[in-house]
């Protein structure tokens, strides 16, 4: 190693850090010397401490070794600028070797070991009692019971932009089977990147997209989403185009006369109901959505959706789409109390003119609100929420609501959460309502429902 890259580290080193020189401690270095601050600095702040004989002896050539504990004495500087830091970081690669043999960690290194990240989350659900108020049958044995396991993988692009994905296994135990989505095992839900453009944020790919309170929509978009502003503090919003999946019904709700409507071919379909997008293709949406926090206890939030095409089936040869529809949502959450919390929502679109299967006109607005007590803690042990919410939501005032159980139902919940130890949490609630519109043709059916589940963060 030539005496130019240890002067080139020597002046790098210089300009992370301490301004001023202390007086020089080497006698061959003289005042006019070019490297004299740089030098004297370095050996006042401990970087280099020169030979027993009180020299530096800059004429030398400078071993791999010695350079090493330069860079290594760079390293463990905190208030380097960013090129700074980039340099020394790649100096510190260069000696990689040399300082493992110091017993340096590389901090560079460990970065990209550290690149990926794991987390996740496994959930054990129990469900008894009715209906899922969405489904077509009044089965009361059928529920959504069932071990579940998602990972996020989180990777850095470099410092601003990071890759995410979202990959979910699910064990149903009402069929024992692992094949939970369609003919597969396993689920890739997410896959996007994220990082500043515009002075906001952009997500762009598969994503989670979620409306002010999550009435409208809280489910996977593929396209792009930019948000901006501190969504806990003053005004923020976000603007998203994207595609939904391809095929699905309009909060999930079917309203059909169950093994009644055949097709010419002699087929027959239980699954009537309003399909996001035009025949064979993934439904287009488009949101606005703005927050205004008022106080750090309470805010406000409203979102405008729509959706480029709907489907509707209401009999074998009775099908027809149009231009879709538009969706608003507008909620508020506030402290009303000491550890009382209370949010309140209410969502609605513009379709009319849709029944269901005994013939009645499919509800097109819903609200939703909650009281909730305390606040639960997956880092604090003993933490728990009691809450109690009531609901009145109409199939055609949701894509995919957020909470369970929300969407074509009317009525209560009384549940709480508790936190039995560190990244575990206890979730248990009752619901008693019944069915908005009927999804059978027998009639509208009685929602009667039990949830136990624990989840492990990781």
């Amino acid at each position: 190693m030539k005496k130019i890259l240890g002067l080139s580290a020597v002046a790098l080193v210089m300009s992370t850090g301490i301004a001023a020189a202390a007086n020089n401690p080497f006698s061959d270095v003289p005042a006019d010397s070019w490297a004299y601050d740089a030098v004297s600095t370095l050996a006042a702040d401990g970087v280099i401490d020169g030979y027993p004989d009180g020299t530096y002896q800059g004429q030398k050539t400078m071993t791999r070794y010695e350079m090493a504990q330069i860079v290594a004495r760079a390293m463990a500087k905190t208030d380097m600028e960013k090129a700074d830091k980039a340099l020394v970081d790649k100096l510190a690669a260069e000696f990689a070797d040399e300082l493992d043999n110091l017993g340096v960690r590389v901090a560079d290194l460990e970065k990209k070991s550290d690149n990926v990240k794991f987390t996740g989350t496994a959930r054990l659900r129990y469900d008894d009692g009715g209906i899922n108020a969405t489904n077509t049958k009044a089965d009361k044995d059928d529920s959504a019971s069932h071990s579940h396991i998602e990972y996020w993988i989180k990777g850095k692009v470099n410092e601003d932009w990071t890759a995410i994905a979202e990959i979910e296994y699910e064990y149903n135990m009402k069929t024992d089977s692992i094949t939970a989505y369609g003919d597969s095992d396993h689920q890739l839900d997410k896959v996007y990147v994220e990082g500043p453009l515009f002075g906001g944020t952009l997500k762009a790919g598969r994503y989670g997209e979620f409306s002010s309170y999550g009435r409208i929509i809280d489910t996977e978009v593929s396209g792009a989403e930019l948000t901006w502003g501190d969504p806990n503090e003053g005004l923020s919003g976000a603007l998203t185009y994207g595609r939904l999946k391809h095929g699905r019904n309009m909060a999930g709700t079917s309203f059909a006369a169950s093994g009644v409507k055949n097709f010419e071919d002699g087929t027959v379909n239980d699954n009537f109901g309003i399909k996001l997008g035009a025949p064979g293709e993934a439904g287009e949406y488009t949101s606005a959505r703005l927050k205004y926090n008022f106080s750090p206890v309470t805010a406000m939030g409203v979102t405008y959706g729509h959706l480029d095409n709907l489907t509707v089936y209401e009999s074998d040869v009775n099908k027809f789409s149009d231009d879709g529809a538009d969706l608003w949502e507008v909620g508020f959450n506030t402290t009303v109390a000491d550890n009382l919390t209370w949010m309140a929502a209410y969502s609605k679109s513009d379709r009319d003119g849709i029944y269901d299967s005994v013939g009645s006109e499919v509800k097109n607005d819903g609200w939703f609100s909650e009281l909730r007590y305390k606040k639960h803690d997956i880092t604090d042990p003993g933490s728990f929420a009691i809450f109690a919410n009531y609901r009145n939501v109409g199939a055609l005032s949701t894509i995919d609501a957020t909470v369970d159980y929300t969407e074509n139902i009317k009525g209560w919940t009384l549940g709480f959460d508790y936190v039995p130890i560190e990244n575990t949490t206890i979730e248990v609630f009752y619901i008693n309502g019944k069915q908005v519109n009927a999804t059978t043709n027998e009639g509208i059916q009685d929602a009667d429902i039990f949830r136990a589940q624990m989840e492990f963060y990781f």
